[in-house]
């Protein structure tokens, strides 16, 4: 009976280890969505940089694109998961024609404060994953922000930071810039 039990325990344990490391339950689902108030506009101007060792070689305006961006109330911690995309962005990269992700959410929270929060990238579709496991295809390029502002202001205007990580692992060197305002 002693031994049983001890098996059967080696058997759960190993199960759920097995289980744990499983690439399906390595990523949690998104947020539920919060309660939508209103639609705002968001405008976006991306550029793509290229370096060529260590030094800015090119700077290119990719595009100029606006769209309508959900606002949220929410104090700014589930509404980054339902961003909204905003279409006709796209660069020519190797003779491909790839389409710019760009993205964009707002949120009020109760105590009056606004959240806001815009991303751009890119991701070829031979992109590979930088984990084999847990992590989506790696971006060319892709810049994000999240701004918080007290207050309900009707306009937002920030710029995107680059990702380091898609910066040091692209060949040649490239990134995305972006400047963003949103108007509510």
């Amino acid at each position: 009976m002693l031994m049983k039990r001890r098996i059967s325990r080696n058997q759960l344990l190993a199960t759920m280890l097995l289980l744990g490391s499983s690439p399906a339950l390595a990523i949690p689902p998104p947020p539920p969505e919060p309660a939508r108030l209103r639609i705002a506009r968001m405008t976006a101007t991306v550029q793509l940089i290229e370096a060529t060792n260590g030094i800015v070689a090119r700077i290119t305006e990719l595009c100029k694109v606006s769209g309508r961006i959900p606002v949220y109330s929410d104090d700014g911690r589930r509404a980054y998961a339902h961003g909204w995309r905003i279409p006709g962005c796209s660069m020519s990269w190797n003779g491909r024609k790839l389409d710019v992700d760009v993205r964009g959410a707002k949120a009020v929270s109760k105590r009056r404060a606004t959240y806001a929060r815009a991303s751009v990238s890119v991701v070829p579709p031979d992109a590979k994953p930088l984990c084999p496991d847990i992590c989506g295809p790696q971006p060319l390029a892709d810049a994000m922000a999240e701004v918080r502002v007290s207050g309900t202001p009707k306009r937002m205007a920030f710029s995107l930071n680059a990702n380091a990580v898609s910066m040091l692992n692209a060949r040649p060197t490239v990134w995305l810039e972006a400047e963003v305002e949103i108007a509510d």
